[in-house]
C-alpha cells in the first residue's frame, strides 16, 4: 500500500497536479505559531516545504519528512534563504520514523497535515506512538484530517484519532469542518503529551 501511495504521489508531482499543494499555511497553524515560544518542529508529509518555510520565519528549527523526491528537492529550494542548519528534510516513509536514525527525539510540536489519515489498520497505533515517543513532556502535535467516505480509503474519524492518540496524548480540542478539495468533512486536532518542558 505504501509503494502504491508513493507511485501515486510521484506521478502527481511530476506532473504538476498537485491541488493539496496551495503555498499557504493553513490559518490553524499560523495562530498556533503566533502564541508559542519557538522550539524544534517537525512537519510529517511536509510536501514542498511550505508550513517549514513559516516555521522557519517565526525562529523554529524545523525538519520535515515526506516520501516523495521531487517534493523534497522543492522544498530544499524553497528554503534555500534561510541558514542551513536551521532545518532538515528527510526523503522518508512517515510509517517508518524509526528507521530514521537523524530524527530528533525532542520536538516541542509535530504537525501532520493530510498525511497520516492515508494510513489505516495497525499502522496507525505504531504512527502514533513514533509521535508521542518524539514530542517532549508538554509538546503539542497539530493534526489535519478528512473524515472516512464510501468512495474513499482515506480517513481517520474522530474517535479513530482519539483511540489511536489518547492513550499518550491529551486531546485538547477538535474544530470540525469541510475540506472543499474532496468535498468531505474533515476536522483539525490539537492534542498535546503530558507533562512540561521548557521549548
Amino acid at each position: 500500500m505504501t509503494e502504491d501511495r508513493q507511485a501515486l504521489f510521484s506521478e502527481r508531482y511530476a506532473s504538476g497536479e498537485t491541488p493539496w499543494d496551495s503555498g499557504i499555511t493553513p490559518p490553524e497553524i499560523v495562530e498556533l505559531l503566533a502564541g508559542l515560544p519557538a522550539g524544534r518542529a517537525l512537519d510529517l508529509g511536509c510536501g514542498t516545504g511550505t508550513v517549514i518555510r513559516d516555521l522557519l520565519q517565526y525562529g523554529w528549527r524545523a525538519d520535515g519528512v515526506d516520501f516523495v523526491q521531487r517534493a523534497i528537492d522543492i522544498a530544499a529550494a524553497k528554503l534555500s534563504e534561510f541558514a542551513a542548519d536551521t532545518h532538515r528534510l528527510f526523503c522518508h516513509d512517515v510509517t517508518r520514523l524509526n528507521e530514521l536514525p537523524d530524527l530528533r527525539s525532542d520536538y516541542g510540536l509535530i504537525i501532520d497535515i493530510g498525511c497520516g489519515h492515508t494510513i489505516s489498520g495497525a499502522a496507525v497505533y505504531s504512527y502514533a506512538s513514533a509521535i508521542a515517543e518524539r514530542l517532549v513532556p508538554g509538546g503539542v502535535f497539530m493534526l489535519y484530517a478528512s473524515h472516512p467516505r464510501p468512495e474513499s480509503a482515506v480517513g481517520w474519524a474522530p474517535r479513530q484519532v482519539e483511540r489511536a492518540f489518547a492513550p499518550r496524548l491529551d486531546l485538547l480540542w477538535e474544530q470540525r469542518g469541510a475540506d472543499r478539495a474532496i468535498a468531505a468533512p474533515a476536522s483539525w486536532y490539537k492534542l498535546r503529551k503530558a507533562g512540561t518542558h521548557s521549548l
